[in-house]
């Protein structure tokens, strides 16, 4: 006999009951099966939201049919060295070589994002990059060295102006300083080579990537628009799906009310939680392996 519970609910003079099984009421809320985990339980109660996580992961992979890793960073938390060994580690997780990578970023060190970029290449044929909310700066270069970008209605990318901080100024862009004769020569030149520098990986990422079969000149006016400060006026400047998509970059929408972009937004707002909650700088990680940094500062 299956266990039910039955529920009134009285209203003036009318009366209202319903049978419904625990499970069954409970299914839409933390789906779960009926055996017990292998963990202890307290290790398992400790990790409970990291195995919420890496659920939710995999019920996107059954969707996509494609393995996912996720990078997600607070907005303090700039991209370094770290990173892509830590992203090589979840990837030795993956059965395949076909990914998505949802990012989150507000960017970090073209060296950094450089290797990062190498790692993924390096170790998977192909990947898409998902950004559910932003990927700004380095987060763009890497989100361009994709095959395809997908973007949804909270999804922003950025300009790749790099940027140097000049005491009591704070980030300034390279651009600016290069120009600006009354800069001491030393600081000039670093910041011509960090211009430099940026354009030179932005043009080859996407040379060799998602406009590969494009003519050399329009990745040179891509790469002109989104790397000079003249364009958007602000580091922060918002690049959403149809900015994008205007630039000539490979995009897909994800329709709000689409269950993927429902799906990818529920994750995101898991680590979003979970990053503030555990005071943690990031996490990368897919249903297998996962790591998680403390705050840099």
């Amino acid at each position: 006999m299956r266990l039910t519970h039955r529920f009134c609910l009285k209203r003036k003079d009318q009366v209202f009951c319903m049978s419904k099984s625990p499970r069954k009421r409970l299914s839409n809320q933390f789906p779960r099966t009926n055996e017990l985990p292998s963990q202890s339980s307290k290790f398992w109660a400790k990790e409970k939201d990291r195995y919420l996580r890496q659920l939710l992961i995999s019920d996107i992979e059954e969707q996509t049919g494609r393995e996912l890793v996720v990078y997600f960073a607070s907005l303090s938390e700039a991209i370094n060295h770290s990173d892509p060994d830590d992203l090589s580690e979840v990837i030795d997780g993956l059965t395949g070589n076909t990914i998505d990578l949802i990012i989150q970023t507000p960017g970090g060190s073209v060296d950094a994002v450089e290797k990062f970029v190498t790692v993924l290449k390096s170790r998977v044929a192909s990947y898409r990059v998902i950004v559910p909310s932003l990927a700004k700066s380095g987060g763009t270069v890497i989100a361009m060295s994709s095959e395809k970008i997908l973007l949804g209605v909270n999804s922003e990318l950025g300009p790749i102006d790099p940027q140097f901080v000049l005491p009591n100024i704070g980030a300034v862009p390279c651009q600016f300083i290069a120009d600006d004769e009354t800069q001491q020569p030393v600081i000039r030149s670093l910041a011509q080579s960090a211009v430099a520098r940026m354009i030179q990986l932005a043009e080859k990422i996407l040379s060799q990537g998602m406009l590969s079969s494009a003519k050399p000149d329009k990745v040179s006016e891509v790469i002109g628009k989104i790397s000079s400060s003249d364009t958007y006026n602000s580091h922060g400047a918002v690049i959403d799906f149809s900015e994008a998509q205007g630039l000539g970059l490979s995009v897909e929408w994800m329709p709000a009310e689409s269950d993927l972009w429902k799906r990818i937004w529920l994750l995101h707002c898991c680590y979003d939680h979970d990053l503030k909650m555990r005071r943690l700088g990031k996490i990368i990680e897919g249903v297998s392996n996962s790591i998680a940094r403390p705050p840099s500062y």
